[in-house]
């Protein structure tokens, strides 16, 4: 069941391509079928621990991890671009639940029982303001990325401006500050 939304994005919105991807995944499926991580290998989807631990890394405002997470990244091989459509993708899923609560039950959002769990933790984490402005930063990096030949220095970049909301002196920028000295105070000593 994990592996059926990544058949589904990878065809794109086509039946047929859809079908066509299944198709190949069973083809070099075991006795077990086909798991999620040989399913988001197999597509060139990034796996779902590296964008937790990207995420984890701009909740706690951690630089170091963060940085590994973008070495790791680049070690397995992982496209930048890639693991950025990726990463945007999971925001665009944390902007939604931090949204409408109730997102993960109603279907709004597909994800496993697990992955809705850490989903709805790292919505929590991060708050709606902070996942709004990461968001924005991602897709206008992507835009810039095009072309680039230094990938990977785009991507790093791209990562250290989430950790930075003071460097946006818009709206955008000062609630994403806000909300981040809300969970701070928030917090019992």
């Amino acid at each position: 069941p994990a592996v059926l939304p990544l058949v589904v994005r990878a065809g794109a919105g086509s039946v047929r391509d859809s079908l066509s991807v299944l198709d190949q995944l069973l083809g070099g499926a075991g006795e077990r079928g086909v798991s999620y991580g040989q399913a988001a290998a197999l597509l060139g989807y990034t796996p779902d621990t590296l964008l937790d631990e990207i995420v984890d890394a701009f909740a706690a405002g951690d630089g170091e991890g963060m940085f590994a997470t973008v070495d790791k990244v680049i070690e397995v091989g992982q496209d930048p671009r890639r693991f950025a459509e990726d990463l945007l993708r999971r925001l665009r899923d944390l902007v939604i639940v931090a949204a409408v609560p109730d997102a993960l039950a109603s279907g709004l959002i597909a994800a496993a029982g697990d992955q809705a769990d850490r989903l709805a933790n790292q919505a929590a984490s991060l708050g709606l303001g902070e996942l709004t402005r990461a968001a924005e930063v991602m897709a206008q990096g992507l835009t810039d990325m095009r072309g680039t030949t230094a990938p990977r220095l785009h991507l790093e970049l791209m990562c250290a401006r989430v950790l930075l909301p003071g460097a946006d002196v818009d709206d955008r920028g000062i609630r994403a500050r806000l909300e981040r000295l809300e969970r701070r105070l928030a917090m019992p000593t």
